[in-house]
């Protein structure tokens, strides 16, 4: 094999639950770390028994993703895990119950590996590295997946006017009205998608305020999203098409939840996460505890194979929608309905 230039660093950490931080190796004698067999976790959980730290070296019950497995941990199932930084960093981006203090190991480079043979490949896979690596391109998809603050949304709001949401707050005001939407749940979602930057620009391609894809506006009739007129209007009326495709019978709640993972995900990857929902004895009706639990299992070959619109990397839905709900919450607190 042969492995080429680093594009990535990360240390294997231990994880825990928020409430019960360790704060050192030392502390961690006596305690349970569950991680699956044949990772190099494992192996760092072996070395660790083997320095005279008295830990129990379990297997989970079934085969489980890291993330899966940390979610346990989070909801006091499981005691302890070993989880790569990087990976941490991706669940804290939208979890603020577990802590990931103690590392294990110094960094390690992360790289491809090819056939030692296929140098062509190895030397094309290089030259990508070297005009990608921490460019523009790495420094936005980075910071979208893994730098962002599982805190944000309970942080104090910008000093403004007295109420003032965004400078939008009268045209929001005005088209969450006619579809039926509470301002303050469209501004929330606006400043996830833009950060309230008109001439925000996705690297996939999705425009404006809202971020909406060209294709999808013009769909609805719409074309210069840069406007922040035309970009809220289009915004919310996709959104409101998103929520009136669930069924009317829902809570308007969770139709409301369901209608934001699917402007993050995508509709099919919703039904997909409900119809799983039913076949792991959850209510397919409700979003928080439930179908976002289905959808982190999208991520899952094994369960992504079986959905009929494939893989879906799950905890972006479920991040996105559990952020938008507390900065709702957050600007109710703040500006009258």
């Amino acid at each position: 094999m042969a492995f080429t230039d680093p594009y990535h660093q990360a240390a294997e950490l231990m994880v825990m639950r928020h409430d019960d931080p360790l704060r050192s190796i030392a502390d961690l004698d006596g305690r349970r770390v569950i991680v699956s067999p044949g990772t190099s976790y494992w192996r760092t959980a072996e070395r660790l028994r083997e320095s005279g730290i008295n830990v129990a070296l379990e297997l989970p019950p079934e085969p489980l993703g890291t993330d899966e497995i940390i979610s346990r941990v989070a909801d006091g199932e499981f005691d302890l895990t070993i989880a790569d930084s990087h990976i941490v960093a991706l669940e804290m981006a939208w979890r603020d119950d577990i802590v990931a203090d103690i590392a294990l190991g110094d960094p390690v480079d992360h790289g491809w590996a090819v056939r030692s043979e296929n140098q062509d490949l190895l030397a094309a896979l290089n030259a990508f590295i070297d005009k990608e690596y921490r460019g523009l391109f790495y420094n936005v998809v980075f910071d979208r997946y893994f730098a962002s603050d599982a805190g944000e949304a309970s942080l104090p709001l910008e000093a403004r006017a007295e109420e003032e949401l965004c400078p939008w707050d009268g045209l929001v005001r005005a088209y969450s009205s006619t579809y039926g939407f509470d301002w303050r749940l469209v501004v929330a979602l606006m400043f996830q998608e833009s950060r309230f930057d008109p001439e925000a620009r996705s690297p996939n391609g999705a425009l404006g305020l809202m971020q909406m894809l060209p294709r999808t506006a013009g769909q609805l009739g719409f074309s210069a999203l840069h406007d922040p007129e035309t970009g809220i209007h289009a915004g919310v009326k996709y959104l409101a098409w998103l929520r009136d495709r669930f069924e009317d019978d829902l809570s308007v709640h969770d139709r409301t939840w369901f209608a934001l993972a699917a402007y993050n995900a995508g509709y099919g990857h919703v039904q997909d996460a409900r119809r799983l929902a039913t076949q792991l004895g959850l209510d397919r009706d409700r979003w928080f505890g439930h179908v976002e639990r289905a959808m982190l299992l999208l991520s899952r070959p094994d369960y992504a194979q079986s959905a009929r619109y494939g893989y879906c990397r799950g905890a972006e839905p479920v991040a996105y929608v559990r952020t938008i709900r507390d900065r709702f919450a957050a600007y109710s607190r703040t500006a009258e309905s």
